[in-house]
């Protein structure tokens, strides 16, 4: 074989066309887009107009008045909000972080958390009953 490389190919770019863009053509380009979008927001708006004419033929109705009850087309009463999962929640965190008896024949009492994770740490020996 030759010495030569034969997988080295060199590659040349294209020549660019001198020829510079028309201002003319680039601007009628542009003039055409907006004449055909113009035409279309048109015709669009003409199709929602005669949809619209369609669905409503009477025209546009007055809203009714607010504040008047509508009696055996709508139940106007008011819905009560059930509020027993926060009720449950407040009596859960009032009992973690309070003081209470847990079995007072016993002589069993609750503390607060912060409190009872602090003796833990402190190594603190627990009274009658604790641990519960």
């Amino acid at each position: 074989m030759s010495g030569e490389d034969e997988s080295k190919v060199e590659w040349k770019t294209p020549e660019r066309e001198q020829r510079p863009v028309s201002g003319r053509r680039v601007s009628g380009v542009i003039a055409g887009a907006l004449i055909l979008f113009t035409f279309f927001v048109v015709g669009t708006w003409a199709q929602l107009q005669q949809r619209l004419k369609n669905l409503n033929p009477a025209g546009p109705s007055e809203p009714r008045e607010l504040g008047r009850a509508e009696i055996n087309i709508v139940n106007t009463g008011l819905i009560p909000l059930d509020t027993r999962a926060e009720d449950e929640k407040a009596g859960q965190q009032r009992r973690l972080h309070g003081y209470g008896w847990v079995d007072r024949d016993a002589g069993v009492v609750h503390i607060p958390i912060e409190r009872a994770i602090e003796r833990v740490v402190a190594g603190q020996p627990q009274r009658d009953g604790g641990g519960r």
